[in-house]
């Protein structure tokens, strides 16, 4: 138990996690991948045409094709940084970019979204010093107990900061510095954050998982530098064919 409580198995391979490259599967999602990519790049760059969109008033006559989850405690409107038309992007922002429980109000927030506007990508979105996944960390580093609310949102982000010390435990690479080493643990774990939201919609929510099923959705990790405001997009969920694989 930590943090007051059993964890949610995480079930990653027992080697070291390696990011593989997944890219977009179908071309609507490659093709919004693109879009939030570039657009980013307009964001960091500074660029003229950042921010440039015609009717950016009406938004009701534009349906999402987008659903993007994020942490509350980034202080940036998610449609700046990846410079989105009003309407293309529906942003659900949670501490810990976190999907909450099945049967909770963000989970079936995001359960309708999908239901309802049938986006053809969701993405979520976890970003550099995020002070949760610190707070996660630290309570594997023995600090004071927190309270309920904390722990229910702890409990949700601890097993990817277990995975991210693990490795680096098992990690005998020479030269690495305390300093790095703890940076390279908050990278990995924040990282993981994402891809493990990712995995509770698809075991643990009936009507996400048969949408990446039929192939319409496909749910994409990223993470963005709070330095620089520059995402990269990790990709599909590493083992996304083994989840939807199950019964």
């Amino acid at each position: 138990k930590i943090v007051g409580s059993t964890l949610h198995v995480h079930r990653w391979r027992e080697a070291p996690y390696v990011r593989k490259a997944m890219s977009p599967s179908s071309p609507d999602a490659r093709a919004i991948i693109d879009r939030l990519q570039k657009g980013n790049t307009r964001f960091v760059e500074k660029d003229e045409m950042h921010g440039v969109h015609e009717n950016p008033s009406i938004i009701h006559d534009v349906e999402p094709d987008t659903i993007l989850v994020g942490s509350s405690n980034l202080r940036i409107s998610y449609d700046d940084v990846f410079d989105s038309k009003p309407g293309e992007m529906l942003v659900q922002r949670s501490v810990g970019n976190i999907a909450g429980h099945a049967g909770g109000a963000m989970f079936a927030s995001l359960e309708f979204a999908v239901a309802r506007f049938a986006p053809k990508v969701l993405v979520v979105v976890g970003h550099s010093g995020d002070e949760v996944v610190n707070a996660a960390l630290q309570q594997l580093s023995g600090a004071k107990m927190p309270s309920k609310s904390m722990r229910h949102v702890l409990d949700q982000v601890v097993p990817s900061c277990m995975k991210a010390v693990t490795d680096a435990d098992n990690d005998s690479a020479s030269g690495e510095t305390s300093g790095g080493r703890q940076l390279r643990v908050e990278q990995t774990a924040t990282e993981l954050n994402a891809l493990y939201t990712i995995k509770q919609l698809l075991v643990h929510s009936p009507i996400i998982r048969a949408a990446a099923k039929s192939g319409s959705l496909e749910l994409h990790a990223a993470v963005l530098d709070s330095s620089t405001g520059r995402v990269d997009f990790v990709g599909q969920h590493p083992l996304v064919a083994e989840l939807l694989a199950r019964d």
